[in-house]
């Protein structure tokens, strides 16, 4: 089974990106399951969201607490995401201008909030960053980008879906591995 573990601050998508993730999982025959957690959060503040995948049934319902993958949402919080725990040979996928090497974990970088911005996807907010970061997870996890564009459609069909289709097929296509 593989957990993941996305840490941003509120408004930035959080849960979407766990629930495209786990309906990702389906779409591959794979089990998902998103576990969004909800305490005081506001937006701005740090919030976090967990999935899990598994390719036999998923008999665990709680927080993760040493995923094998984090994804940090703003480069500001790369250091409480990693103090919340990590597995010693978890992955880091970041979302930066420039790489970000992690110590001791191979980290992948992808600028998803230059690719929303240049796509024209925004909310009040701010530039909506989880569509971008949801195509460079799914390239980091080897998910099919068939299956990353399907579930994007199955989500939002018509235009809305195909406009999110280019801001996730570039950061599918433009997530570095900075260190391994």
């Amino acid at each position: 089974m593989l957990e993941l573990r996305i840490n941003g601050f509120g408004g930035q998508g959080s849960v979407t990106l766990a629930h495209l993730l786990a309906q990702a999982a389906l779409e591959n025959g794979e089990q998902g399951q998103a576990l969004p957690f909800f305490g005081v959060e506001r937006r701005g503040a740090p919030v976090r969201a967990a999935v899990r995948m598994s390719p036999t049934t998923i008999h665990a319902h709680s927080q993760c607490e040493l995923p094998d993958y984090v994804v940090v949402m703003s480069e500001k919080l790369t250091q409480a995401a990693l103090g919340e725990g990590i597995i010693e040979t978890g992955t880091v996928i970041i979302n930066a201008p420039q790489a970000v090497p992690i110590e001791n974990h191979p980290t992948w970088q992808v600028d998803a909030e230059a690719i929303a911005r240049q796509a024209g996807l925004f909310n009040a907010d701010g530039p909506l960053i989880n569509i971008p970061l949801f195509g460079a997870v799914c390239r980091v996890l080897n998910i099919p980008r068939n299956i990353m564009e399907q579930t994007i459609m199955n989500k939002w069909p018509g235009k809305n879906g195909e406009r999110n289709l280019g801001p996730a097929g570039e950061a599918y296509n433009t997530v570095k591995q900075v260190n391994a």
